[in-house]
């Protein structure tokens, strides 16, 4: 039985152990999923450990759980795979504590983050995902197989690696660290109730909030409620306007089948990432701040941060001007490191990457099971899969097909094909 270890015990890693549960249960021989984790299951969900307060509600519909879109991709096995799949849904977890009818009739509200990270761990539980408490401190290839190095000096062997979670916040030129007046999009959300409770002492603050996305966004709102009255509040973003999500039926069915998606020109894929997915904010955030106000969208880039004892100085460039302007607070909220699992790599699986890679670029280079093309053993990498497969791989859109592309490799039922592509085209040209 071939092992397969996900890095993470997010959504991804919980959506692939629940499927390889599945396919066991459908009479298919379903390699072993090994989660690793240095903290709790489903953890950055939770407001506790930075990313968000817990509050926030969900971005994507809780109906596209860790199942969706329960695609056909297990031949004759499908339904027998569905079936078992279904008792993991959104749905069956509200029926399973008595409130399904009155999320329904409440307009199947977003559940906050918290609510959904409970899913998320009863999901777990249910399907008795393996999990390692531990952190990945290196990553090496040996032979055909990877050796995972975690920090208390034990070793686990896979046959393949999936990555998933956040990276380390991505950072401003002269950003200090442990700074009170300058945080990130991970810390803020640690840090904010102190914060709160310091600025509610003064009459008025102005605070700066660095990026377009649904970070930034949340970031924002949450300032917006909790700051003095006659305080300002700047939003930089470098494309001068803030664009909100596009969720009409065209744009959203693309992260539920993107089975047509490589067939689209490069340029044209990675226009739609950026209208409806990087450096956006959700129709939902877009409300709040559409009745807001004592905010204002200040265009250009953050170039450098100069952090003082009372005043932290942005300087935002745009065109050919600079502006240097002062806050008494500072939110950097610009994204995450995706490529961040290449500090663990050791130095064969360096070299194997750079060979994968070549001059292509690691975005083309992610194939169909979502790992890198050319590369052995595999490493999968669905959070740059956007690019070249379809968009809902790096986030919640497509939990259910994520994990049916990454665990056809290990499962003996025929080779790893393009049943999701060429599914995808038949089905629309039918329309």
């Amino acid at each position: 039985m071939p092992t397969l270890a996900v890095i993470g015990a997010g959504p991804k890693g919980i959506a692939i152990a629940a499927k390889a549960r599945a396919l066991a249960a459908a009479g298919l021989d379903a390699p072993r999923v090994v989660l690793i984790d240095r903290s709790a299951v489903a953890g950055n969900w939770t407001g506790k450990q930075g990313y968000t307060s817990g509050l926030l509600p969900l971005g994507t519909p809780p109906e596209k759980d860790v199942g969706f879109p329960y695609a056909h991709s297990w031949g004759a096995a499908t339904a027998a795979v569905t079936d078992a799949m279904a008792q993991y849904s959104w749905p069956r977890h509200l029926i399973a504590h008595g409130v399904y009818a009155d999320w329904v009739d409440r307009g199947r509200l977003r559940p906050t983050h918290r609510q959904w990270s409970f899913y998320l761990r009863e999901v777990a539980e249910r399907a008795r995902a393996e999990v390692v408490a531990g952190e990945v401190t290196g990553l090496e290839a040996d032979g055909e197989r990877w050796r995972l190095t975690l920090g208390d000096g034990e070793t686990v062997w896979a046959d393949g690696v999936v990555c998933t979670g956040a990276g380390p916040p991505i950072r401003v030129p002269g950003q200090p660290r442990g700074h009170p007046h300058v945080l990130d999009g991970r810390d803020y959300w640690m840090r904010v109730r102190a914060m709160d409770k310091a600025m509610g002492k003064r009459v008025a603050h102005s605070a700066c909030v660095i990026g377009s996305g649904e970070t930034a966004a949340s970031v924002v709102i949450s300032l917006l409620n909790s700051s003095p009255k006659h305080s300002t509040l700047d939003v930089v973003t470098s494309r001068g306007i803030l664009y909100s999500r596009g969720e009409s039926h065209e744009e959203n069915r693309w992260y539920s089948d993107p089975g047509d998606w490589p067939a689209l020109a490069e340029a044209h894929r990675r226009e739609f990432l950026a209208r409806t997915d990087r450096g956006v904010f959700s129709q939902q955030a877009e409300a709040v701040l559409n009745a807001s106000r004592g905010f204002r969208t200040l265009a250009g880039r953050a170039v450098e941060i100069d952090a003082g004892d009372k005043q932290v100085v942005v300087t935002v460039e745009y065109g050919h001007e600079r502006e240097r302007v002062a806050y008494d607070l500072v939110v950097v909220a610009v994204g995450f490191h995706a490529r961040w699992f290449e500090t663990l790599l050791g130095d064969e699986a360096r070299r194997r990457l750079g060979q994968a890679e070549a001059e292509a670029g690691l975005e083309r280079r992610i194939d169909v099971d979502l790992s890198v093309a050319g590369l052995s053993p595999p490493l999968h990498l669905p959070v740059l899969a956007g690019l070249a497969q379809g968009p809902g791989f790096p986030n919640l859109s497509c939990l259910g097909l994520l994990s049916d592309r990454i665990l056809r490799r290990y499962v003996p039922s025929g080779p790893p094909d393009r049943i999701d592509q060429e599914g995808g085209a038949r089905d629309r040209s039918a329309r």
